[in-house]
């Protein structure tokens, strides 16, 4: 019997097998299965039982009491032995509508302390004819097996609604997942909302859902995305002005939950109802969009069915509104973030122009004012005096200084409007080297520096844009001798697997590692009193980085402070082309 339970799984073949097998094993004229609900003993199982009978015990469940065998049974949790029910004065179960019942057995079906149910045996002879306890014992072992058949279901109808319910958590994380890859993966909000309020209404065993946008401007929820809805229902419900003052709405977001409408037949009259009727739904549930106290939108689902939506599904409903709202936040800000980006394209522009025209026109009559002071210093208006003579030539370095600066503006606002181009031909590297050191060389003899210059032998020709590398240079030098007040700046020049390398080493003050991680910004400088002392704009690094990587090379700074600093970088000895950077 127990493998036929465990095998089918049908209880009530096993009850009618041992009902059966009871009344013939134990000589009785029929037996009875209870199973107690809790409160009362309910008929399963009734073997040789007049259809009569049965019906009456079927409109007449047992409570546990002292009326009945089975009654006793329940109520004492033991077997209960009656030899003759007519000669027992608290037994009156059916006894005058029905034939008399002579002999009578209850056992208890417990599974521990718990009732499960009781079987009963009946002997129907007109003489007393008691059970033995042979019979006694054998029905108590067929209540056991009962109980463990009963228990066996209930195992198994728990194991399969703990199997459809992690069916349903591995869809709903299946689904989650989809979502959030969603979310993360494109900034497409159609796409994103569409997916969101499919799964939704997939899990959530409705039939259809739309999720809206909240404008804002016009205090307007309008549909952005919807689900197993048709086009009549979808125009009915756009042409719609819905306000956070509709009936369908307020409440929602009153309570900042989900809510739920059981049966729209009972809800309030209102537009949106009569329109969701019309189309068949009978209950919806709605769940508010928000970002902190901002109203974003609302995630609605609809069914054709009327009843209560169960607490995970309310569950699951918050956790895909939570979803929408991140999705339509992220959308908004991504779109203020280009518009702002556009924005600032634009002043960029606008910008590197304006300074590309003013330093045209602050350089012509600069020039001009240079070319003037170089004749009056060479006696082309007379000879100057000695005083003339020595504002004329602070005049001219001054002028010099201020064209150098206008024209760092000018290359920078170049590279940022991708006008500055390389002109590419060859050059050689000890004639870059040299012009450098004859260049800046009276600038370190001024402040007794020793100034060396190390080109490697051999060094093979290269291909560049020998004018701009020469004044990469010149800046990289000229900032070493300016922040060097003692001690020798060094120039190094080698070659190797096809690139050069060039630095500038010099025994100043060092540059702290928090200001070398800005030195390359356009108009960014060491933040210490040396900087502030010795001036500058902050522009030369900038635009050597820049000139560097044009060429499809690299700049950098190794700096300690205290003991100096080393200025680096490489390029490829053949440019075959400029490399377009973007402006940073």
């Amino acid at each position: 019997m127990r493998s036929s339970a465990a095998r089918r799984f049908d209880l009530q073949a096993v009850f009618e097998t041992v009902a059966e097998s009871s009344v013939k094993l134990c000589g009785a004229d029929r037996s009875f299965i209870f199973r107690f609900d809790g409160e009362l003993l309910r008929l399963v199982v009734g073997f040789n039982v007049s259809q009569e009978f049965r019906k009456f015990i079927e409109r007449n469940p047992i409570r546990p009491g002292r009326h009945s065998a089975a009654a006793r049974a329940a109520l004492e949790r033991r077997t209960i032995h009656i030899p003759d029910a007519q000669a027992d004065p608290e037994y009156t179960y059916a006894a005058k509508d029905f034939e008399a019942v002579r002999t009578v057995l209850g056992v208890p079906i417990l599974k521990g302390d718990d009732l499960l149910g009781v079987m009963t045996l009946n002997r129907l002879k007109d003489e007393v004819s008691p059970f033995s306890h042979q019979q006694i014992t054998l029905v108590e072992t067929f209540a056991d097996q009962a109980a463990i058949a009963i228990d066996n279901v209930r195992l198994l109808d728990e194991l399969r609604r703990r199997t459809d319910q992690l069916g349903r958590s591995v869809s709903e994380l299946q689904a989650l997942g989809e979502v959030s890859q969603a979310v993360n993966s494109t900034l497409d909000l159609e796409t994103v909302l569409s997916t969101i309020v499919g799964k939704a209404v997939q899990l959530s065993g409705t039939e259809a859902g739309a999720i809206y946008g909240y404008d804002g401007q016009w205090h307007e929820f309008r549909l952005r995305a919807t689900y197993g809805m048709d086009q009549a229902l979808i125009d009915a419900l756009s042409r719609r002005h819905i306000g956070l003052d509709d009936p369908t709405v307020a409440e929602v977001f009153a309570q900042r939950e989900p809510t739920q409408v059981a049966d729209l037949r009972e809800e309030p009259v209102s537009d949106i109802n009569e329109i969701t009727l019309r189309a068949g739904y009978r209950a919806r549930m709605a769940a508010p969009l928000l970002a902190g106290e901002g109203i974003v939108g609302m995630l609605v689902v609809r069914r054709r069915t009327p009843g209560e939506f169960a607490k995970n599904t309310v569950d699951l409903i918050k956790t895909f509104a939570a979803q929408s709202a991140l999705a339509i936040q992220n959308a908004r800000l991504f779109h203020e973030i280009e518009d702002k980006s556009r924005q600032l394209e634009v002043a960029s522009q606008h910008k590197s122009q304006f300074l590309a025209n003013m330093s045209h026109e602050l350089r012509t009559p600069l020039n001009a004012i240079l070319g003037y002071t170089e004749l009056m210093v060479d006696g082309a208006c007379g000879e100057p005096s000695e005083k003339m003579l020595g504002i004329l030539k602070r005049l001219e370095a001054n002028g010099k200084h201020l064209l150098g600066l206008i024209n760092d503006v000018l290359d920078l606002s170049k590279i940022e409007a991708g006008q500055l181009v390389l002109e590419l031909s060859e050059y050689s590297v000890q004639d870059i080297a040299q012009t450098v050191r004859s260049t800046l060389e009276p600038l370190a003899a001024d402040k007794k520096l020793g100034f060396k210059v190390e080109v490697a032998p051999d060094l093979p020709p290269g291909r560049g844009d020998g004018r701009r590398l020469t004044q990469v240079l010149i800046n990289l030098v000229g900032n070493a001798i300016k922040f060097t007040d003692a001690g020798e700046v060094v120039i190094k020049a080698t070659a190797s697997d096809g690139s050069f390398h060039l630095s500038v080493r010099d025994t100043g003050p060092g540059i702290s590692a928090a200001d070398q991680t800005k030195l390359f910004q356009e108009f960014q400088q060491a933040d210490n009193a040396i900087t502030r002392k010795k001036g500058g704009t902050g522009l030369g690094l900038a635009i050597s980085k820049r000139i560097i990587e044009m060429h499809g090379g690299r700049i950098w700074v190794n700096s300690i402070v205290g003991q100096g600093s080393t200025f680096s970088f490489t390029l490829p000895v053949i440019v075959e082309q400029q490399v377009n950077i973007e402006s940073k």
